[in-house]
């Protein structure tokens, strides 16, 4: 492990890559059934955690995968294990995903009981012709019901939603947004279909079976969240998220603001001082890795200048803030060298200087890729 920088990292970041049904959209480190080997992956898990340090942390988030599919007895041990070693700074945010096909109110309890402050539920779609497309395994009853549970459970709730699905109509994102007012919940992530590499939809897509929808469509699906959402309060802080303001994804936004944190489990990204590690990503083979040495990292790089400024402009273009004028300075990007294109995007409604940050306008985030690409070095 790298040695940690001279001020430790706040934020661990703890995957479970077990799900119900492999979703042919995602391309997350996960993996289907394999119950029998839940057991030997949740102590592997809690072998790493011991190795890490103890804290206190502002922010642990448990994903996946799936987190809420182990057995409430195998879910009770890790909590038990993660809040033995772990310790949380007085105003702590701990997130743990879940999905409703696997949620119930004995698992959301004993999350609860051992420290997680909000659920983030993949609920995708409130239209179960959506939901069987997507291949997830609940219904969208299931889903109000999950919601419900987890409300009762933890003090705040999110949850996700697709929007650009084949057929997708106006009118059903529209009714999927009333989700959030039905449940009075104060943070959204809707999330744009894509087909990534190694997918399923991926290889439908390239078979010709899978189309992206009309650009103009999705032009129009895009205004309709934003502006829906913000009806209700949501407001966009990063380019899929929504939230009341002081409501944001705390530990999300420390990815976006580029700093460092630790990770642990099979697939795991940590950054630390420049150094990003990934761990061995099939469970079985991670779970070996920490039995027989406690040390599964699979890739190791040293981060460069360039790619560090690379991902500096792009991560800060996602938030509505924009990119930090004083950090690209901090980093060796002169003025001179963008300032030109900056313009030139500016004067094209596209971009915005304000407060010293360099940010998106609404008429620009719709080609945030390209505006992107066009600016980085």
């Amino acid at each position: 492990m790298p040695r940690p920088p001279a001020s430790q990292p706040k934020h661990l970041y703890l995957h479970v890559p077990y799900c119900v049904h492999k979703c042919p959209y995602c391309d997350f480190n996960s993996i289907a059934g394999r119950d029998a080997e839940h057991a030997a992956y949740v102590d592997a898990l809690l072998s790493e955690v011991r190795s890490l340090p103890r804290g206190p942390y502002d922010t642990v988030f448990i994903g996946g995968g799936t987190p809420t599919i182990l057995a409430p007895a195998l879910l009770e041990r890790l909590m038990i294990g993660l809040a033995k070693h772990l310790r949380l700074s007085d105003n702590y945010e701990w997130t743990c995903e879940a999905n409703p096909g696997s949620a119930d109110a004995t698992r959301f309890a004993i999350l609860a009981a051992h420290g997680v402050n909000r659920l983030s539920l993949g609920v995708q779609s409130t239209h179960d012709h959506h939901l069987r497309f997507l291949g997830r395994v609940h219904s969208s009853l299931e889903a109000e019901q999950a919601i419900a549970l987890a409300r009762a459970a933890v003090p705040r709730v999110s949850a996700d939603l697709i929007m650009g699905l084949p057929q997708q109509t106006a009118d059903e994102l529209r009714r999927d947004l009333e989700l959030y007012r039905r449940h009075d919940l104060h943070h959204a992530s809707v999330y744009h279909l894509t087909y990534e590499s190694g997918t399923e939809f991926h290889a439908r897509r390239s078979r010709g079976e899978l189309t992206d929808i009309d650009p103009t469509m999705s032009r129009q699906l895009f205004d309709l969240v934003w502006n829906g959402l913000e009806d209700l309060g949501l407001l966009m802080y990063e380019t899929s998220n929504f939230s009341y303001t002081g409501q944001e994804s705390r530990h999300n936004l420390a990815y976006w603001y580029g700093r460092d944190y630790y990770a642990a489990g099979a697939g795991a990204v940590s950054c630390l001082a420049g150094v990003r590690q990934t761990r061995e990503k099939h469970p079985a083979a991670y779970i070996t890795r920490i039995q027989t040495g406690g040390d599964a990292t699979w890739r190791s790089e040293t981060l460069d200048a360039k790619v560090l400024l690379t991902e500096t402009w792009m991560l800060g273009l996602r938030l509505t803030t924009g990119v930090s004028l004083s950090q690209l300075a901090q980093m060796g990007d002169q003025e001179s060298r963008w300032r030109s294109r900056a313009q030139a995007l500016i004067d094209a409604g596209l971009l915005e200087e304000h407060q010293y940050h360099l940010r998106l306008t609404r008429a620009g985030r719709p080609v945030q890729d390209e505006v992107t690409v066009y600016l980085i070095p």
